[in-house]
């Protein structure tokens, strides 16, 4: 009857332990959390922009793209505000970062002191490229 004991504590102090390992690793510290901001937002934030991680989003200023081997400078904008953006990653640069496309852009990384971006992530949002047309199939516009 003892052993039955020992193993049922045991069983429970296995699943204690695994609870509380999942617990400790799904809490979120400053470097790991990404705050979701618009380019005024960053703006409003101040200095205090410069100490978290954040996702911004905003539009691509046409003509303001400058793309340097693996190196992409450009700017966002949004609310009236400019935000200049540097990026180097691994990430494919997205067909509508050109100087003749308007795009909804999403950027990760961190607001340096200089006042430039410093993105880990690019992603683009294009305006609707794709319609659906009546009969429910997808056709490129």
């Amino acid at each position: 009857m003892n052993s039955k004991k020992l193993k049922f504590g045991i069983g429970i102090g296995v699943i204690i332990l695994a609870v509380l390992v999942l617990a400790i690793q799904g809490i979120q510290t400053d470097e790991t959390l990404s705050y979701s901001k618009s380019v005024s937002e960053v703006f409003a934030m101040g200095s205090d922009a410069q100490q978290m991680s954040l996702k911004v989003n905003g539009d691509l200023k046409k003509g303001s793209v400058n793309l340097n081997g693996t190196e992409l400078d450009f700017v966002m904008t949004e609310g009236g505000q400019e935000l200049p953006v540097h990026y180097i990653g691994l990430d494919p640069i997205p067909d509508t970062f050109n100087n003749d496309m308007e795009a909804e852009v999403v950027v990760s990384g961190k607001l340096g002191a200089d006042g430039i971006f410093k993105a880990e992530r690019i992603q683009a949002k294009c305006a609707s490229k794709y319609e659906a047309d009546y009969s429910g199939e997808w056709v490129s516009s």
